[in-house]
């Protein structure tokens, strides 16, 4: 075979082979569909800040005096503000110290969180009637707690939830139970006898205040809807679908 009759079948070969992956890439009958879905994580925002969560600094006090903090912005009460899109259990840490004592003589005359007497939910009526110190309450406000089966230590004692904010159906926001207030009364105890030696002492109180999500729930077709008649389409939570329910929660200190 000539030298022209090897280059003309070489061609052919390669026109072959170029049919046959032009034929591989379009000769066949097709159609493709395809769903982009995707998750929006919720947020967990505890407001205010440091430095405008509400405190004091007393000066010359002495026993027998009296803070009264029942008043949100009005006296050093602490409000609490749930400005995430996620509701939350709230947890405290009070670390409570003094040079020469004074913790052990303040007795905390009351405690609220909302509507909810966390003295009466976590000291005996003895207790209480004897009188609960600083000291005493910095004792019982730890604890840890679990969440999705995990444990958190030193979390702090539960003392209630914030709802998130909700839509109403008229498109304005349902704040109800997104704002809640600490309030307390904290008394020197005066004892009768000489205290002389706690003159000039300084007490230090710390509240921590610790927002944590609720419990992992399932979403299927009890709580999921395409929002109209027959299937397919877009899912989403159905109407009446409640981010502030508490059926899962359950005893949040362990």
């Amino acid at each position: 075979m000539d030298i022209k009759k090897k280059l003309l079948g070489s061609a052919a070969t390669i026109a072959l082979a170029s049919m046959a992956t032009i034929g591989g890439t379009f000769a066949y009958f097709s159609d493709s569909v395809d769903a982009t879905s995707q998750f929006t994580n919720g947020t967990i925002n505890l407001q205010p800040e440091k430095p405008y969560l509400e405190h004091f600094n007393i000066k010359n006090w002495k026993p027998g005096d009296t803070l009264v903090a029942n008043r949100g912005n009005q006296e050093p009460a602490m409000i609490l503000n749930n400005q995430g899109t996620l509701p939350m259990n709230v947890f405290m840490k009070v670390d409570t110290s003094s040079v020469k004592g004074t913790h052990n003589e303040i007795i905390v005359q009351s405690l609220m969180f909302g509507d909810v007497d966390l003295l009466a939910a976590w000291f005996t009526t003895e207790q209480i009637e004897a009188g609960v110190t600083l000291a005493e309450l910095d004792e019982v406000a730890n604890g840890d707690t679990t969440l999705n089966n995990n444990e958190i230590k030193d979390i702090g004692k539960y003392i209630g939830f914030l709802n998130a904010p909700t839509k109403n159906s008229d498109g304005t926001t349902n704040k109800a139970g997104t704002i809640k207030g600490v309030k307390y009364q904290l008394h020197f105890k005066d004892s009768g006898l000489d205290q002389n030696k706690l003159q000039g002492d300084q007490t230090s109180i710390k509240f921590e205040f610790t927002g944590l999500q609720y419990e992992g729930i399932t979403y299927d077709e009890s709580n999921l809807s395409n929002h109209k008649e027959g299937g397919g389409g877009q899912y989403s939570e159905e109407d009446g679908f409640d981010i502030n329910d508490r059926s899962n929660e359950g005893d949040k200190n362990n």
